[in-house]
């Protein structure tokens, strides 16, 4: 049986399938659960949510049966914002995450370094394309673009608007990751995080641009898997989208 979960959320205009693969990758102790946002994957017929605190809710309401063991959240880019907001929340109602890892990401308290949510259609996507995390089936197919345009402005308002809360500093150990070409978030700001924990911190940095994640991925795992103490169990890891 696994014995801990590990909650994973993706950056703007992703879905859970970003996580696909992780679960082969990562010990089997590990049960990954990505989670999906309003708007993508089998959530697609909902409206994608551009408000901070609806968002939070909605997905806390999915989260809370599943954090009765032993868990920890990994979000990327946007995710780490909201990551660090669920890790919030449930560390408020007594249930703390074990670990938190925000992944391309600065601080929540630095502002972000770009408004992509007010750039013309055309702008938008040729930003998207810069950062390099846009399939090359959906760059190519203005049908699949054009369908994407809410969910990205409504993720990138999400997460160019964004401040805290209720700023909480977290109780458990806080593993940040950055990429040492990622101008959306380098790793200056990353470091930033130190400030939201009590615990122990470390940053972890990788080769390449913002979507580190997919082009170093194999190392990103093994550290991940490394911070979560393989001493914890046995079982078979599975994946599961939820929210």
């Amino acid at each position: 049986m696994t014995t801990h979960t590990l909650f994973c959320l993706p950056y703007a205009g992703g879905s859970a399938g970003t996580f696909r693969g992780w679960e082969r990758e990562l010990p089997d102790w590990i049960d990954v659960v990505p989670i999906e946002l309003p708007g993508r994957g089998h959530r697609f017929t909902e409206p994608p949510l551009g408000e901070l605190e609806p968002l939070v809710a909605d997905l806390l309401d999915h989260l809370r049966p599943r954090a009765h063991r032993p868990y920890s959240v990994f979000g990327h880019s946007l995710g780490a914002l909201l990551g660090y907001e669920l890790s919030c929340a449930l560390q408020r109602e007594g249930r703390p995450p074990e670990h938190f890892f925000p992944s391309g990401a600065a601080a929540p308290h630095l502002p972000a370094r770009n408004q992509a949510h007010v750039l013309t259609d055309e702008a938008l996507w040729a930003h998207i394309a810069h950062l390099g995390g846009t399939p090359p089936e959906v760059a190519a197919n203005d049908q699949m673009k054009e369908l994407l345009l809410p969910v990205l402005r409504a993720d990138f308002a999400l997460a160019e608007k964004y401040v805290p809360r209720n700023a909480v500093t977290l109780t458990c150990p806080v593993t940040a990751f950055a990429g040492d070409a990622d101008e959306e978030a380098p790793e200056t700001d990353v470091r930033e995080w130190e400030s939201y924990t009590d615990s122990e911190f470390s940053v972890r940095i990788h080769p390449g641009d913002h979507f580190f994640l997919e082009t170093d991925r194999t190392n990103l795992l093994r550290l991940l898997a490394s911070a979560l103490r393989p001493e914890r169990g046995a079982g078979t890891a599975r994946r599961r989208g939820i929210a």
